[in-house]
């Protein structure tokens, strides 16, 4: 099965890297314009993103299939985007949390279904907002 597999060492524990994937005032901080998102196994979520040079808006929807505080969040992902003539349909994305020393997390995204190079900025964004998080932690 094609899939897209990335990880990233973050220097932030995994309870900061875990709100930032789970949390709705987080996730519009570093990747959605917009983010619902109901934070139970079965609950849905709906990301809403646009790539103003592309001229691209994105909707993507789902449902959590596997949620483990702190260590692991896996949804199925299904996602239009208007202004392109990409959809995605019955993929399922995984987040992986391994808790590292020194207050570092190891996080690996699994895409399976799709091939897809962005991951790369969008970890990188990730890491940079958990590094200002875990530098001044939300009270």
């Amino acid at each position: 099965m094609v899939e897209t597999r990335k990880s990233i060492v973050i220097e932030a524990p995994p309870s900061i890297v875990f709100k930032a994937l789970t949390d709705e005032a987080e996730l519009v901080q570093w990747m959605h314009k917009e983010a619902k998102m109901d934070v139970r196994v079965g609950g849905e979520y709906e990301f809403k993103f646009y790539w103003a040079a592309a001229k691209i808006t994105a909707v993507a929807k789902g449902k959590i299939l596997e949620l483990i505080p702190n260590k692991k969040l896996s949804y199925t992902f299904d996602a239009t985007y208007q202004g392109s003539d990409r959809h995605v349909e019955g993929t399922v994305v995984t987040w992986t949390l391994e808790e590292l020393p020194d207050d570092r997390t190891r996080v690996t995204i699994v895409h399976t279904g799709v091939e897809w190079e962005g991951y790369s900025y969008w970890l990188g964004q990730l890491a940079k907002h958990c590094r200002h998080r875990a530098a001044a932690p939300l009270k």
